[in-house]
């Protein structure tokens, strides 16, 4: 143990004596280490960024019905209990999924045909602080349709349905509240979230069925048990989506989704990895190559003061340390370097393309665990670079040093 940490020690020395060789050696394995670090930040910050966006944006993950057909509660509940499915309701008739007129007495400003999208708790276009709609006379607006109304902060409006029954046009008004304004990235249609009992009351008095709770008029409800003509339908996670996609559309339901979009970030994610592996292997054979032959180089330049360390009694082990020390020395401070130089470079990517990122989003970023497992692949590659030499130090004779004296 002693041999080997006085051979360590003249590892060190010798790095430090040879200042200049070091230097230049150290920014050998700086121009590699460098571009490859930046190159995988703006890999792994550009596909994070994407991804993000993605599964932020609720319409990413929405599988949507393509037309109308029969769906009961037995359905809904089943696919509610799919762990692949995070929202589902149902939903009425397009036709039926609409306000006449809204009209707010503030501005004096009506927005006609609005669409209905039923909500629920738990739905992907409302946030943890935004209130979920309750009971007949509560909305949600999107920004598109606050800002039709003149809306700027939750408040009464005037909602009208009408309809046409024997012949006659009918319309009935209440009074609803706005609870929440959606910002303008969630939902960029006019439209309102309502309850699903609101968008069922609006669909049984345009077929001229009675609606006891708002007291307008029609025939009494059928008997039978209520069935939903569309869904809205939010997967679990970007994965999901394909499989809920084939499942319904084997149940024979016509759906569509972002599932082109998601391919192409999946396929882009694979594909720059691959590039970027591919520079990382011919920058790390390079920085090997590099480094192996500069260390061997050391080794036959110092054969003489080597077979002297042997001739004193160093063991072979012990002489196959000192360039592999010198090795990881050199990969070290090179790999520090490359750190300190990726720092002000990724703030100044992050800086030029500020613009058309969102706040905590970066083009160019590495996470702790990046760093270290760069960290550790340099100190190997150092490592294996230096076999070559050690296994040339350890062939040194120890007659060598006698016959130079």
């Amino acid at each position: 143990m002693s041999a080997t940490r006085e051979l360590l020690y003249l590892a060190y020395r010798d790095v430090v004596y040879e200042r200049r060789l070091t230097l230049c050696q150290v920014l050998a394995l700086l121009a590699v280490l460098a571009p490859l670090l930046i190159l995988f930040a703006l890999k792994f910050g550009l596909i994070d960024t994407l991804t993000t966006r993605l599964l932020t944006a609720p319409a990413n993950r929405e599988v949507i019905a393509v037309g109308s057909r029969h769906y009961e509660a037995a359905w809904f509940a089943q696919m509610a209990a799919r762990p692949d499915v995070a929202f589902i309701v149902p939903n009425t008739r397009r036709i039926s999924a609409s306000l006449s007129h809204l009209h707010n007495p503030a501005s004096g400003r009506t927005a006609t045909a609005l669409q209905m999208i039923p909500t629920a708790a738990g739905d992907p276009l409302l946030t943890a602080d935004q209130p979920v709609p309750q009971g007949m006379a509560e909305i949600v607006l999107s920004a598109s349709a606050a800002r039709a109304l003149d809306l700027t902060e939750p408040g009464p409006l005037i909602a009208r349905i009408a309809r046409t029954r024997s012949g006659q046009p009918e319309f009935v008004t209440w009074t609803v509240r706005v609870v929440a304004i959606l910002p303008a990235a969630t939902l960029s249609e006019d439209a309102a979230l309502v309850p699903l009992e609101l968008l069922i009351a609006t669909e049984d008095y345009r077929d001229g069925v009675a609606v006891a709770a708002l007291g307008w008029s029609g025939t009494a409800p059928a008997p039978t048990s209520r069935q939903f003509a569309r869904f809205r339908l939010y997967a679990a996670s970007l994965n999901d989506v394909a499989r809920l996609e084939a499942d319904l559309t084997a149940e024979g339901i016509s759906v569509r989704s972002q599932l082109a979009e998601i391919a192409a970030l999946h396929a882009l994610d694979r594909n720059l990895g691959r590039v970027f592996w591919l520079i990382a292997a011919l920058g790390l054979i390079g920085l090997v190559a590099s480094l192996a032959a500069s260390l061997v180089a050391t080794v036959e330049r110092k054969q003489r003061e080597l077979s002297i360390i042997r001739l004193i009694g160093f063991p072979t082990a012990s002489l196959i340390l000192y360039p592999v020390a010198q090795a990881v020395l050199i990969a070290t401070a090179a790999a520090l370097a490359a750190l300190l130089l990726y720092w002000p470079l990724s703030m100044l990517l992050n800086t030029w393309f500020a613009a058309s990122l969102r706040p905590s989003e970066a083009i160019c970023r590495l996470l702790p665990q990046h760093i270290l497992l760069a960290l550790a692949a340099t100190l190997i590659g150092a490592v294996i670079a230096a076999a070559w030499a050690g296994w040339r130090a350890a062939r040194i004779e120890p007659a060598e040093g006698v016959r130079n004296v």
